[in-house]
């Protein structure tokens, strides 16, 4: 299988590389086919860590070291044992807020924080499904990673030059801009692993949101 395969360069890289680079995982290697889609790789290249924000107030927050630092971190995931990708398709972020209950309600994605003007990149290669705006996630974007796998990032400012229904994008291309469009009490991206069916009807609205975080590093798979 041509996307396993190519996966398995991904963390071999990302593995040798983080004896020599302790603040990014290494740009993975191009990847030119997941479900059909052909589209150039970007310039994104995940931290390998994630950090608590501080003086914030977490919900959902995962145990950290002294640092903020939080343990047992994973840049490089794969999904239902299907599709390899990063949980945060940013640089220089920190969690505000994991998945789960927060205020009465479930929270069903991962919110980071980064510096205003930072760039959100695709989490992995896909199609966009949809480049939208609604009164909840402001303007957003989902895209389909095939095998019933999809991602959506909320609440940007503003999308990237060429992010529309329809075109094929690599991974680590840019989206858009971090923002605080939508409902949305400051500035920061909302980022959700959907899985499911897709319906013209529903759209994203009909998939299962899942634990961004929750996810086993990729370590091969036959």
């Amino acid at each position: 299988m041509r996307n396993v395969a190519l996966a398995v360069l991904l963390i071999v890289l990302w593995a040798a590389g983080c004896a020599t680079s302790p603040q990014r995982a290494p740009l993975p290697p191009a990847i030119t086919t997941t479900a059909s889609v052909n589209a150039e790789q970007g310039p994104f290249q995940p931290d390998a860590n994630l950090y608590l924000c501080p003086n914030s107030v977490i919900t959902n927050a995962f145990e950290a070291d002294p640092n903020n630092r939080i343990l047992n971190f994973n840049p490089v995931i794969i999904v239902d044992g299907k599709v390899v990708m990063t949980p945060v398709p940013m640089n220089n972020a920190c969690m505000t807020s994991g998945f789960g209950q927060r205020s009465g309600r479930v929270h069903k994605g991962l919110d980071v924080k980064a510096s205003p003007g930072s760039t959100i990149y695709s989490a992995a290669p896909g199609i966009i499904r949809e480049a939208d705006f609604s009164t909840g996630f402001g303007n957003y974007v989902v895209i389909d990673h095939g095998q019933g796998v999809f991602t959506r990032y909320a609440h940007m400012a503003s999308f990237a030059s060429g992010v529309y229904a329809g075109k094929s994008i690599g991974f680590g291309q840019p989206l858009g801009i971090i923002g605080q469009s939508g409902n949305a009490t400051g500035i920061h991206l909302h980022f959700e692993v959907l899985t499911g069916n897709y319906n013209t009807s529903k759209r994203s609205f009909g998939l299962t949101a899942r634990d961004p975080l929750s996810f086993p590093p990729y370590g091969g798979a036959s």
